[in-house]
């Protein structure tokens, strides 16, 4: 009985060595045979740009990179969400390969293939191994029917701007066009086709027409500091009572901010529309040569239409000033006609004030001279302060005392009067027109009546010595001076 049981042990142990030889010689008949199915085709998981050739010979893979390049579809991603589809049969896509691909297969060891099987195999191909081509005409016929392109409400581009409204620098935001730029998108096409992009983001691509200036460009920001400045500062020109005022409104045409070396916005200032300005106020301020009207000593008036006396502006000048007030962007209120020095710069010929209806005023100091009473008078604050007959022109040789509203041009002790066929010196001249005066006339027999009629002057009121002495420390340079 032990006798049988070991024969049995023997024979079972000798089956199971003989399964095993089987198994193994089966196993590695599958093996090769799988590593040489592995030698012609891909291993799974490979992909050759992206196409996946997994368990495909090289003719199979050919066919299926042509059919996913023939089957190439583009996402146009646009504004609001907008989207837009170019398919590659539209624009004519074509694949063209120059590769065996017998090198990549050649990495695919037959007797290694279970390890390659956990290697990564995504396979980006050298330049030129495939290329994907499109047809010019189609591709740009394409281009040109695109939405994105033509759009029905076209918008443009337009730049974030600083504007001055309802009493403010305002900056108004930009505005990103809907139009996109034809050439540009088109080059972007080109490139994902050759390169398989399947989508394009048109605002990221800067295919739209983006506007460079931002309402956040820090420079704009500058000139907004820069212009609000002008706009919060005021100018006040005071021309007696009468006020005009040059408010942020005004201001804002006539500057612009401008960044210098040290990279600050300064204030150009607009010099032609200043003067424009500077012109106006002339024509409404200057009174030289303007019809007056002087309450005489008796009561009545008298229009003068004649003379120099008043207000005439510098214009140049006036000009300059404004432009400095500009430049400092701070409130100030200038007085032009307070007889300052600072005040005296804007005019080249100057009067006494004006009332409140901004109409030329000639104050309470003056002289006064009657031709038909031959006397005259000199007010000092509203007060008769010095009179005296005088000997005016003879009219009756033309050499008429000229009438109207004049002004003390210059006074002068010690004087020498030259005319025709005379130099006569005198003690005290004092002028108040073209070559005519006030002086001391020695020489006349006496003052007043109607001597003027026979031995009148040749155009300037003679006084006596000492009375032309009088009237000479009393009159001032500028002095208003009436004759009728």
């Amino acid at each position: 009985m032990k006798k049988n049981k070991k024969r049995k042990a023997k024979y079972s142990s000798k089956k199971k060595s003989y399964a095993g030889v089987v198994t193994l010689v089966v196993f590695i008949g599958l093996y090769g045979a799988v590593g040489l199915f592995f030698s012609s085709h891909f291993l799974p998981g490979t992909t050759l740009n992206k196409a996946d050739v997994s368990l495909m010979n090289v003719s199979q893979a050919k066919e299926a990179i042509v059919s996913t390049g023939e089957a190439y579809v583009l996402t146009l991603n646009e504004q609001n969400d907008n989207q837009e589809i170019v398919n590659g049969d539209d624009i004519g896509v074509k694949t063209t390969i120059t590769d065996d691909f017998n090198r990549i297969l050649d990495t695919q060891s037959g007797l290694m293939w279970i390890a390659d099987l956990f290697e990564d195999k995504s396979y980006v191909l050298d330049e030129g191994v495939i290329t994907y081509s499109y047809d010019d005409g189609k591709l740009s016929d394409t281009v040109d029917k695109l939405d994105c392109v033509k759009p029905k409400n076209p918008i443009e581009a337009k730049d974030a701007e600083l504007v001055y409204m309802d009493g403010e620098f305002k900056i108004v935001p930009e505005i990103i066009g809907n139009v996109a730029h034809r050439d540009k998108l088109e080059e972007k096409i080109k490139y994902a086709v050759e390169n398989q992009k399947t989508s394009i983001d048109l605002e990221k691509e800067g295919i739209y027409d983006i506007p460079k200036i931002t309402s956040d460009n820090e420079e704009l920001l500058a000139k907004k500091a820069a212009c609000d400045e002008i706009a919060n500062m005021k100018i006040t020109l005071k021309f007696g009572d009468k006020d005009e005022v040059i408010e942020g409104q005004l201001l804002s045409t006539w500057v612009t901010p401008k960044k210098n070396k040290k990279g600050e916005y300064t204030i150009e200032t607009d010099e032609k529309k200043i003067e424009e300005y500077v012109k106006k106020l002339a024509e409404s301020y200057d009174t030289v040569g303007e019809p007056k009207d002087f309450l005489s000593h008796s009561g009545t008036v008298v229009h003068f239409l004649t003379g120099d006396y008043g207000w005439l502006m510098d214009q140049e000048e006036a000009v300059k000033k404004i432009q400095e007030l500009v430049q400092a962007r701070k409130t100030v209120t200038v007085n032009l006609t307070d007889g300052s020095e600072k005040s005296m710069e804007w005019w080249t010929r100057t009067g006494v004030g004006y009332d409140s209806n901004g109409q030329d005023y000639y104050g309470n100091t003056y002289a006064e001279v009657s031709i038909t009473e031959q006397h005259m008078w000199m007010y000092k604050d509203g007060e008769v302060v010095f009179e005296s007959d005088v000997v005016t022109g003879n009219p009756n040789l033309g050499n008429d005392t000229p009438i109207g509203a004049f002004r003390i041009r210059y006074h002068q002790a010690n004087a020498v009067l030259v005319g025709p066929g005379y130099a006569q010196p005198v003690a005290y001249w004092m002028v108040f027109a073209d070559d005519v005066g006030f002086h001391d006339a020695t020489w006349q027999p006496y003052f007043g009546g109607d001597l003027y009629l026979w031995n009148g002057s040749h155009g300037c009121v003679n006084l006596p010595l000492d009375k032309a002495g009088e009237l000479f420390n009393l009159v001032y340079d500028n002095m208003p001076v009436f004759v009728y």
